[in-house]
């Protein structure tokens, strides 16, 4: 497995795990809902990356995308809302940015053996 696999599959194990303690902690449905599937989806993203793994990790970064988009701005309106808003925020950022280097690095890496630049 590759390291750009590996964070896939531990930021879908996330969601899933803060959907699940968010419903034990507060009842919170929604988050349930939400966090579970989220993870499913990365889950998802992550079972395409040995098949068709371009796609794979654009399911993911765009996923992720869209978790920052909506967690960051509850941050910055209010910040004292560390958690959920912050932490999920801040993790899905981490995760693009490291699946969009990892496909700059793979490009990279690919013009370099192949000769071009």
């Amino acid at each position: 497995m590759r390291w750009p696999q590996i964070v896939l599959l531990g930021y879908g194990i996330f969601n899933i795990a803060l959907g699940l303690e968010a419903f034990l902690a507060k009842g919170s449905m929604p988050s349930l809902i939400g966090g579970v599937g989220a993870g499913v989806l990365v889950l998802v993203a992550f079972g395409l990356t040995f098949k068709a793994p371009r796609w794979g990790y654009i399911m993911g970064t765009l996923i992720a995308l869209g978790l920052a988009g909506r967690f960051l701005p509850m941050f910055f309106k209010d910040s004292s809302n560390v958690y959920p808003a912050l932490v999920i925020g801040g993790v899905s950022v981490l995760v693009v940015l490291l699946l969009v280097g990892a496909h700059f690095a793979a490009r990279k890496h690919s013009q370099s053996a192949s000769g071009t630049s």
